[in-house]
This record gives structure tokens, sequence and C-alpha cells, in this order.
């Protein structure tokens, strides 16, 4: 008896009464974020195209955490940030010169039992913008790439009249032009922080949060950012966090499967 007319035997006789068939049928393909963020991503992206153009995400150099795009030596002095600052703002096509840098210790008040703290702040003066960074992250580089896009977006966004801070969704739309503008690798991966630690005989561990997004929706945003290149796969998805790149592979999958629907 052949495979084909076993299986058809067994469909026969399944007590189940769905065809058997069916195990050979195409597996689902889910998202790995919710349809209402889904939708909000979809939405904004088509947003940030009709705002900065097409040719802008197709023609955008997409940053990596390398020598390549840091060469300079990083030791945390205000010198070495000021450096750094600079190179991110002119791979996000802005003037360094219109760019003020100010540095800010962020410290937990001691009468404060529930406290959140800041990685960075923006703020506009008659004639230029200023990133305040939080001092505590210099010693984080990657971190403080992040921040810097972050607020570098602001200046696009906000500082060019694109939107007003009173817009509820305005500072997950900032995160969301880090990704346009090639710095979602930073963003994403800075979402998360761990830091194992010892001192003395003491040793221990601590996790902090940090962007607007979370790590599945940068997954599905980095997403749709490398099949509009027709970056499949990029190479740069070594770069990514294991649980973004989990998030970042599904959404491809799913973005694929909609787009083959669609030519259909």
């Amino acid at each position: 008896m052949s495979f084909y007319e076993l299986t058809i035997r067994l469909n026969k006789h399944s007590s189940l009464g769905a065809p058997m068939l069916g195990w050979f049928r195409k597996p689902k393909v889910e998202l790995p974020i919710e349809e209402i963020t889904r939708q909000w991503v979809d939405e904004r992206w088509e947003w940030l195209l009709t705002e900065f153009g097409k040719d802008r995400l197709l023609n955008v150099t997409q940053i990596l955490p390398n020598p390549k795009f840091f060469p300079d030596t990083y030791q945390g002095t205000p010198e070495d940030v000021r450096l750094m600052l600079d190179r991110v703002t002119k791979y996000m096509d802005l003037d360094p010169a219109r760019i003020q840098m100010e540095l800010y210790v962020d410290e937990k008040p001691a009468y404060l039992e529930k406290w959140s703290s800041t990685a960075g702040l923006y703020c506009e003066n008659d004639s230029s913008y200023v990133i305040a960074l939080n001092a505590k992250n210099l010693e984080n580089p990657l971190a403080l790439v992040a921040t810097m896009a972050h607020e570098l977006s602001h200046v696009h966004l906000l500082g060019h009249g694109r939107i007003s801070s009173a817009e509820e969704d305005h500072e997950p739309l900032t995160d969301l032009l880090t990704v346009f503008y090639g710095f979602g690798i930073f963003t994403a991966n800075a979402v998360l922080h761990e830091v194992n630690w010892t001192r003395g005989n003491w040793s221990g561990w601590s996790m902090s949060t940090s962007g607007y997004l979370d790590m599945r929706t940068f997954g599905y945003a980095l997403a749709k950012f490398a099949l509009a290149r027709n970056e499949n796969p990029p190479a740069w998805i070594k770069e990514l966090r294991l649980d973004v790149r989990d998030a970042f592979q599904k959404s491809c999958r799913y973005l694929e499967n909609e787009r083959s629907q669609t030519e259909r």
C-alpha cells in the first residue's frame, strides 16, 4: 500500500472527523504583537513615509554597533560623548552645529519610594536644540547611542514642526522614527538592560527597561524596514538580541505571507 493510499484509508477511519491531509498544510502565520499594535505601527509607518519620503527609507544606512560607524576611542569623557553625538547627528541628517549637549545626574530622591529615571531629555532654544544625556549611561555606549537617536528624532518631529508634544503617541512615534532612520538595532536592543555585578563577597543581577516600544514591536517595525528595502534576510540580523530577533523573524514571515496573499 502506498503512502498516499494509507493516508486516504486513515482519513476515512479517523475518529476526529477532520482530514488528516491537513497535516501538510502550512501552519498559520501569527504575529508576535497584538492587532491594535500592528495597526498603529502600520498607520504611523505610512505617515513617516509621507513625511520623509520612500527614497529616504530606501537609501538610509542601517547603523551597526561596530568601528565602521563609531571608529573613535571611547572612554566616557564629555569629549568622547560629544564626538559620538556628532556622528549620530550626521547619520540622522541633522546639523551638529545646531545641537547643544548637556550632561545631568539623575538620582533618586531619598523621600520617594517610586521613581522613574530618564535616559535623556530634549528641549529647544531660539536657534538650537538641546540634547541632555543622563551621566549614568556614559559607561554603556550602546544605550547612549539609542538615547541620542531617540532625542534627535524629537528634532525631526517636534523641532521641525511635524507633530506637537500634545499628540498622545508622540513618544512611541519617536522610537519608531529611530527604526526608519537606521538606528533600530540600538533602540531595540536597549529596551531591556541587564546587569550582573560583584562587590566583595556579594554578587547580584538587576534589570531595567527603557524606551516606549517593547521588543516585539521593535521586531515588527524592523521587519517592515527590512522588507521594504528587500533585505531578506538582512546581514544585520545577527546584531539583534535573541528576543528581538525572534519577533523580527516571526514578523517577516507574517508580512511575506500577507504580501503573497495580496499578489494572488
